[in-house]
């Protein structure tokens, strides 16, 4: 891919990881960010050699949230405000869509859009050091970046309500107690963590596992029928598969699964 401005993003194995590189200036959901998301998750959906996505910082910083220089608004009107949100959300919606699983590695602090955007991921794993906070009610406004949406899927509506309109941090530990994030670990074995994890999902069926999450994440619209024809669609889908086909057959002829994660232990 073309250099990007705001990242840096390398594809091995099959495991895409984007890095926000703008540690001194707190990795801001700057211009030059959100244009190179807007490049970068369009192009992954597309990528069949990309089957899993790591969302990273570097140096102790995830994403600090909304650039301060660009958010005064004496200059804009409530239209090209809002165009300016609804732009954001078009780059987040195919990130949060993605038929591939999307980890979010945090180290440090996720903080207003920052916070959005690991609560996009499929899997959140935090370093013990990690502090995630919807600074919005702090400066009069409401959580973007699709908080509204996915943080009472998390925590439950009464819990996100707290978190939300105190503006407070939420810390590590807290975070994997009311079910925001998966893990917590040491500082320096974070990123260790999330490659394994990566890896190892990276030996899956990208195609079956794109499915489990569009239906997962479609569950909470659907009634008991139609979630039990969606799952009979995508399965009939998947039967046919390559992937299965394959799977099948090793399990006949008493071969190793690709993917077991069993076997994959440490």
């Amino acid at each position: 891919m073309a250099e990007f401005k705001a990242i840096d993003y390398a594809l091995v194995n099959g495991v895409a990881t984007i890095t926000m590189n703008q540690p001194k200036a707190r990795n801001p959901l700057s211009i030059a960010l959100k244009e190179d998301f807007a490049r970068i998750f369009p192009a992954l959906k597309y990528d069949d050699a990309a089957h899993v996505v790591i969302l990273r910082g570097m140096d102790g910083v995830f994403c600090g949230g909304g650039d301060l220089k660009f958010l005064n608004a004496t200059l804009r009107t409530t239209v090209q405000d809002r165009g300016r949100v609804q732009e954001l959300h078009d780059w987040f919606q195919i990130m949060l869509n993605l038929e591939k699983p999307v980890i979010a590695a945090v180290d440090g602090a996720a903080y207003g859009g920052g916070f959005g955007l690991a609560l996009g991921a499929d899997f959140i794993l935090l370093s013990e050091r990690a502090r995630l906070c919807s600074v919005f009610s702090r400066i009069g406004l409401i959580p973007d970046v699709s908080v509204i949406f996915t943080l009472p899927r998390m925590v439950g509506l009464q819990r996100a309500k707290e978190i939300a309109m105190t503006g407070r941090p939420v810390y590590a530990e807290e975070a994997k107690q009311i079910g925001i994030a998966m893990e917590v670990y040491p500082v320096e074995t974070l990123y260790k963590e999330a490659d394994k994890l990566a890896q190892r999902l990276a030996l899956s069926s990208t195609k079956a596992q794109g499915m489990t999450k569009r239906a997962m994440n479609q569950s909470f619209t659907l009634d008991a029928t139609a979630a039990v024809e969606v799952e009979a669609l995508m399965q009939s889908v998947l039967f046919q598969s390559d992937y299965h086909k394959d799977a099948i057959n090793r399990f006949v002829n008493k071969q190793p699964l690709k993917f077991n994660w069993e076997d994959m232990a440490d």
